[in-house]
């Protein structure tokens, strides 16, 4: 089984070379179809994934941690210089779904363990009145896709009694800092900032309503 660094030094060799790759392609579209092709390969790979798994158990970060992640089952793997693109696993428990969310970026994504429920939504109506579309299920091997903003609101998970490791590729992102999340039920949508940003933003406020008060 691979040590941390072997596995760090694989990850990293092989993100740079996909950078040089997909450095080039022009627009999102070309850069997603890049991804699309390539994911599958990795997460076929046991030895990676099973050394990456065993950094994480023995209390390490692997790659480069949360990073700026919202989730929190999301390991920050690999983030590109240029910001061309984002690798990044998230851990899920039998049963364990993330909320209904859109992203910022567009999102290639796939298990590399155990089956991957893969949920759409469409937008009905603002703020959160949505239509749950066809959901698809996963196996290692298989990729699924997301566009970023209102048109990629999904749900991502494990549908039963076995655990999944999901992996994702994200492309440069917009502007936006946050994520949407969904509650269709009470038709309400929230902004959730990556932990260190909220962080951020609280402290500004707190100092500002400390000067106001004197």
């Amino acid at each position: 089984m691979p040590e941390r660094n072997e596995t760090e030094t694989a990850v990293t060799a092989l993100c740079r070379r996909w950078s040089r790759e997909a450095t080039p392609l022009k627009g999102p579209a070309a850069r997603m179809a890049f991804f699309r092709d390539r994911l599958p390969g990795l997460l076929r790979d046991r030895t990676l994934w099973r050394g990456i798994l065993a950094e994480l158990a023995g209390g390490g970060t692997a790659g480069e941690g949360r990073g700026e992640a919202i989730f929190e089952n999301e390991v920050v793997l690999y983030r590109d210089p240029a910001r061309v693109f984002s690798l990044r696993l998230y851990l899920f428990g039998p049963g364990d779904r993330t909320p209904i969310h859109d992203h910022s970026s567009w999102g290639v994504s796939g298990p590399a363990l155990g089956e991957l429920e893969w949920a759409p939504y469409r937008l009905e109506a603002p703020p959160a009145r949505l239509a749950a579309l066809p959901p698809r299920r996963l196996s290692p091997g298989d990729v699924a896709t997301t566009l970023p903003l209102e048109a990629g609101i999904h749900r991502t998970g494990s549908p039963g009694p076995g655990s999944v490791l999901m992996v994702s590729v994200y492309g440069t992102p917009l502007r936006r800092l946050f994520l949407n999340f969904y509650a269709p039920e009470a038709e309400t949508v929230r902004r959730v900032f990556p932990a260190r940003l909220m962080r951020k933003r609280l402290a500004a406020r707190m100092l500002e309503e400390w000067g106001s008060s004197g």
